[in-house]
Parts: structure tokens; sequence; C-alpha cells
């Protein structure tokens, strides 16, 4: 299971998935985990996508879930992801959207 310091980092998460309409991203949040190689890959897609995200709405001052300090809610998705797919053995899916992003 992904294993988030804080509760509201899965709150970010599935509020980013569902604001750019990603329902295999919301599939995964919602299950607490990547079933296969390809989940793992757009898991970590997701992530930069989701940054993407969060510096647009940072700029525009606008507030997700409560917080405006997004740039600390992006870095603990960073390791909260991270760590589970390095723990379940896709790292190299991780690394290979990471260089790509």
């Amino acid at each position: 299971m992904i294993s988030y310091r804080f509760e509201k980092e899965k709150e970010i998460a599935v509020f980013l998935a569902e604001s750019l309409s990603d329902s295999e991203a919301l599939s995964i949040l919602k299950s607490g985990q990547v079933k296969n190689s390809s989940q793992a890959r757009h898991l970590a897609e997701f992530y930069w996508r989701a940054v993407d995200e969060m510096v647009k709405l940072a700029s525009s001052n606008h507030e997700v879930c409560g917080e405006k300090n997004l740039e600390e809610w992006s870095e603990l998705l960073f390791s909260s992801f991270r760590s589970y797919l390095k723990n379940s053995g896709y790292i190299r899916e991780w690394e290979d959207a990471a260089d790509n992003a």
C-alpha cells in the first residue's frame, strides 16, 4: 500500500487526479497500490503531470484542499510515491518517468 506521511497527501493527489481527469491514477490512488509495471509507470507519470498542475495552481494563488504551499506537498508526494514504487520493485518505472518529465 502507498504509505503517506500525512493523509492530506492522498487528499491532494486525489484532487489532482480528478482535476486532470486521470481515471487510471484515481483508481490507483483509491486502491492504494499498483498491480503491474504499466500501472507503476502511470503513477510515476501522473506525479510529474500533477507537479505541473500544482505549479499552475500555485502561480494563480489557488488553494488545494486548504493548502497554498503546494511545493512542500509535491515534495511529500514525491517521497511517498518513489518510496512505494521502489519498495514494490518498480524503481525503473519511476526513474524512466523522472527522466522524461
